[in-house]
């Protein structure tokens, strides 16, 4: 079994920008989990532990339906949280699409998807995560910390970045973090969608 995800990678020098975020001091009560630098990322579909046989299946499919699709522009938008209006567990950074391959990418996958019997039920709402809440004492707190995060992300709000290509990733558990191996790539070769 294989733990994976498809996924765009990001830049080095957004991921540089993103991790700086992280120098924010946290208020008391609060414990977080950032992501590692090298491992943001804007998630497509995570499909969990998967046998080789779908790797196989997931790699021809994926190619069939990403390769023709041209390259496109993503912006970073506003910070968030999951779930809206629940305890927080997530924070995350949105991303605009102005050209709506995003949607079309999803459609695509969700079509893919249902072919090899591995339907995706979540709707599909385009983030990086920053960091996931461990723990959390003190909710007035971390409003204040938020609205801290979210005046230090107007320095890179509207950043723009070329996608290339779709990522098929292997996910190891390590002590140390998570880390990620590209199982295929797929260039976005341009054409019609």
């Amino acid at each position: 079994m294989v733990r994976a995800f498809l996924a765009i990678d990001l830049p080095s020098d957004l991921k540089k920008e993103l991790f700086k975020l992280s120098k924010l001091t946290l208020p008391e009560g609060l414990k977080v989990k950032w992501v590692e630098e090298a491992n943001f990322h804007l998630t497509l579909h995570f499909f969990g532990n998967l046998p080789e046989t779908l790797i196989e299946k997931i790699s021809k499919g994926g190619q069939r339906i990403f390769e023709p699709i041209s390259p496109f522009t993503l912006n970073i938008d506003e910070v968030g949280i999951f779930p809206v209006g629940g305890n927080p567990r997530v924070l995350w950074i949105g991303l605009k699409d102005q050209s709506n391959i995003l949607k079309e990418i999803d459609k695509k996958l969700r079509e893919l998807l249902k072919k090899l019997k591995l339907e995706k039920k979540e709707k599909f709402h385009p983030h990086i995560t920053l960091f996931r809440i461990k723990e959390l004492h003190d909710i007035r707190a971390f409003q204040d910390y938020f609205k801290r995060l979210q005046e230090e992300t107007q320095k890179i709000k509207g950043f723009s970045f070329p996608v290339k290509e779709i990522v098929f990733f292997k996910s190891e558990l390590k002590p140390q973090g998570p880390v990620y191996t590209p199982l295929r790539v797929f260039p976005l070769r341009g054409g019609a969608l």
